[in-house]
């Protein structure tokens, strides 16, 4: 009963150190946003679940002829659209034509556009803005994604984390390398913890099997009779 309790806390150490750096990762997630003749499918995106480091995949799905759609969002956040700055889908069509061995006949053609955040993007209201051309005539919708802190990051800053003018790079550096002797540490304590455990579980299998090799000296001796009484052997 022993050797078995000794053995779970054992693999639960162990499970805690292999676990331990995959649960402060972020898998990136992909938004999918329509774009439609009459416009955006739920165009302002306000769910608490888009983080930095997600994506969002502009669909062209309006099949009106000589018609042509265009996302431009504004990433700098300083209210316009800056071509150097900025993030452009380029034109895109509710289809593209194909020739004979599955390729595309125009190279330029595209049908959708994704944008993926940094993970370290501001946490903010990014405006972007969709451009229906359709005949010679163009409409403008507007629209915002908002941004929010992913809480799940790792600890520590990393590049671009620093917004301000004059920030601290050398400071910056710092936090940086005692984040990481942080963390080496806490990894470390664990091993030497599992370690322990492991050594502990050893002693104890060893002393179970001596115990059990080991003759009951304790058992009293069985009575000799003469005639009728009973006399205990010397």
């Amino acid at each position: 009963m022993g050797n078995q309790r000794v053995g779970l806390a054992v693999i639960g150490l162990l499970l805690l150190v292999l676990l331990a750096p995959a649960s402060q990762a972020h898998e990136q997630k992909t938004l999918s946003v329509i774009l439609t003749e009459d416009g955006v499918v739920s165009g302002n995106i306000t769910d608490p679940s888009f983080l930095q480091g997600n994506a969002v995949w502009f669909q062209m799905h309006d099949d009106t002829n000589n018609t042509t759609m265009t996302v431009r969002l504004d990433v700098n956040l300083d209210g316009v659209f800056n071509a150097t700055d900025d993030f452009d889908s380029g034109e895109m069509v509710n289809e593209c034509e194909l020739d004979e061995n599955g390729s595309l006949v125009d190279e330029s053609c595209i049908v959708s556009a994704t944008y993926g955040f940094d993970q370290n993007a501001t946490v903010d209201t990014y405006n972007f803005w969709v451009i229906r051309a359709h005949n010679g005539t163009e409409t403008v919708w507007n629209h915002s994604i908002i941004v929010h802190k992913d809480v799940h990051e790792e600890e520590g800053p990393s590049p671009g984390d620093c917004f301000g003018v004059g920030c601290d790079v050398v400071e910056q550096e710092n936090e940086v390398e005692a984040s990481s002797a942080s963390e080496s540490s806490a990894v470390f304590l664990l091993a030497a913890i599992s370690l322990i455990g492991m050594v502990a579980l050893t002693i104890s299998i060893v002393r179970e099997r001596k115990e059990d090799e080991t003759p009951s000296l304790t058992k009293s001796p069985e009575p000799v009779v003469i005639g009728q009484f009973k006399k205990e052997e010397e």
